[in-house]
């Protein structure tokens, strides 16, 4: 099992219906949602099988980025 977004390009009409099956199937978890991405746990074939390939819905695997360590600091150009 992965962690992956699915992610609406467009407002569509089928979104509240492809999160209304994300919810449903036994197979996937969903972790977190806002109007454009929902984030899953799920296997990725099962993922696939519940959401349709259309160019409005994206689905990519979740991917962390280690914070630079110190931080980063940004210095205003003294005039």
């Amino acid at each position: 099992m992965g962690r992956f977004i699915v992610r609406f390009r467009r407002d569509t009409a089928a979104r509240d219906a492809i999160v209304e099956r994300l919810h449903a199937s036994p197979e996937v978890v969903v972790v977190e949602e806002t109007p454009k991405m929902v984030l899953v746990e799920a296997n990725d074939k099962a993922l696939r099988q519940l959401v349709p390939d259309s160019e409005d819905i994206v689905i990519v695997p979740e991917r962390h980025y280690e914070r630079p360590n110190p931080p980063l600091s940004i210095q205003k150009k003294q005039k």
